[in-house]
């Protein structure tokens, strides 16, 4: 396996062309590579990764090039796969940048984004290009949501936005089915929005929340939250905030003799709350950021943990491997690959639907215990 870096800034095309022909790398097209011989031991795949890789999320942009690089070690066999990463800064023209880098190498596919800006930029050039694009961190519904209308060669390994809510929702059928519950979100529009999807789902279940209220968050105490929610006699509440703030509300329930039964979402992961800490049997339901089972890469990143998009890029990246294969040995388009066939992955089997979003579902139940999350076995 080869690992290029390209970044930062754009680069002139023949010069990054001849750079390509000394590794290798600059002879053909994505059409000409999947006409090749398939009868050759390992057909050859250059992908392009997308990731932000400076300022604050750069933390972020490193693990998923780990995971993509992790996954092409791992590959059978692993001869023949190039992987090339560019900075896409989570903006507008590092996204563009990202894209004229892969589209002037002539990658197969394209994994990765963690930001809107920066793919919904970088899609136009890549799908003028006839480069196909696996998301694996963006989750607006939009990005897939537009997809027939734009004709954007884009799949999604990502959850969407709404995925949050569906999960959420069946964690409250499967451990308060039958007990009367309430909805609390902190007011912000997407708490709010969250709250109000998960009360739709649960309608749709034929379950009726006996309580909706909200709260001001970033409050030192939560006692008129706690004396409206003494009168509604209910125990088991859905709190849309973050930990602080559940962390708060929990505590001055308690110092008014109401034991709290709390399911949270995933900002309940976010941060910590030292001055008033969460108690034992609080309830997250989030994506899994921790993936033990997957290799590390072994190009000096193999002290970087399995975790956070570690996991969703590596399995992207098995998907595109697996794609651009098939489609070198059968003369298929790869895109229409994309769309019809399911794909191994060390997470799990995995296909896509008709708007290009993946059935990989990485959302599982987290309690509270020991002064930290741990997963519960899934919900």
């Amino acid at each position: 396996m080869t690992i290029l870096q390209f970044r930062p800034g754009p680069f002139r095309h023949a010069a990054l062309l001849a750079i390509l022909a000394v590794a290798g790398l600059g002879s053909g097209s994505p059409a000409a590579a999947q006409t090749s011989d398939a009868t050759t031991a390992a057909t050859p795949v250059l992908l392009g990764v997308a990731a932000p890789l400076s300022d604050s999320r750069a933390i972020l942009g490193t693990q998923l090039v780990a995971g993509a690089r992790a996954a092409a070690e791992a590959a059978e066999p692993a001869a023949g796969i190039e992987i090339v990463d560019a900075d896409t800064k989570c903006s507008a023209d590092g996204g563009r940048q990202a894209a004229e880098t892969f589209v002037a190498m002539n990658a197969a596919a394209v994994i990765g984004f963690l930001c809107a800006e920066a793919i919904e930029a970088a899609l136009p050039v890549l799908t003028d290009a006839g480069i196909p694009t696996i998301d694996v961190g963006v989750r607006a519904n939009r990005l897939t949501d537009r997809r027939e209308r734009t004709g954007h060669l884009v799949w999604r390994i990502a959850p969407r936005s709404d995925a949050e809510a569906e999960a959420v929702a069946e964690t409250i059928v499967e451990r308060w089915q039958g007990e009367p519950l309430g909805l609390i979100d902190d007011g912000s529009i997407a708490a709010r929005g969250l709250a109000d999807t998960v009360r739709r789902l649960l309608g749709d279940r034929g379950i009726e929340p006996q309580s909706v209220d909200n709260y001001r968050p970033a409050e030192e105490k939560q006692f008129g939250l706690v004396r409206r929610l003494e009168r509604t006699g209910i125990s088991r509440f859905f709190i849309a905030g973050d930990r602080p703030d559940v962390a708060i509300i929990i505590r001055d329930a308690a110092a008014s003799g109401l034991t709290l039964q709390v399911i949270g979402g995933e900002e309940l992961l976010d941060e910590t709350s030292v001055d008033a800490p969460l108690p034992e049997g609080v309830i997250a339901v989030a994506p899994r950021t921790s993936f033990p089972e997957l290799p590390s890469a072994g190009d000096g990143n193999a002290d970087l943990p399995p975790q956070g998009y570690f996991g969703p890029a590596f399995a992207a990246t098995e998907i595109a491997v697996t794609a651009a294969r098939r489609a070198a040995e059968t003369g298929r388009p790869l895109p229409d690959i994309l769309n019809a066939d399911s794909f191994p992955t060390r997470l799990g089997e995995i296909r896509f639907d008709a708007k290009g979003d993946s059935d990989l579902d990485l959302y599982r139940v987290f309690e509270w215990r020991g002064g930290r999350f741990a997963e519960t076995g899934g919900s």
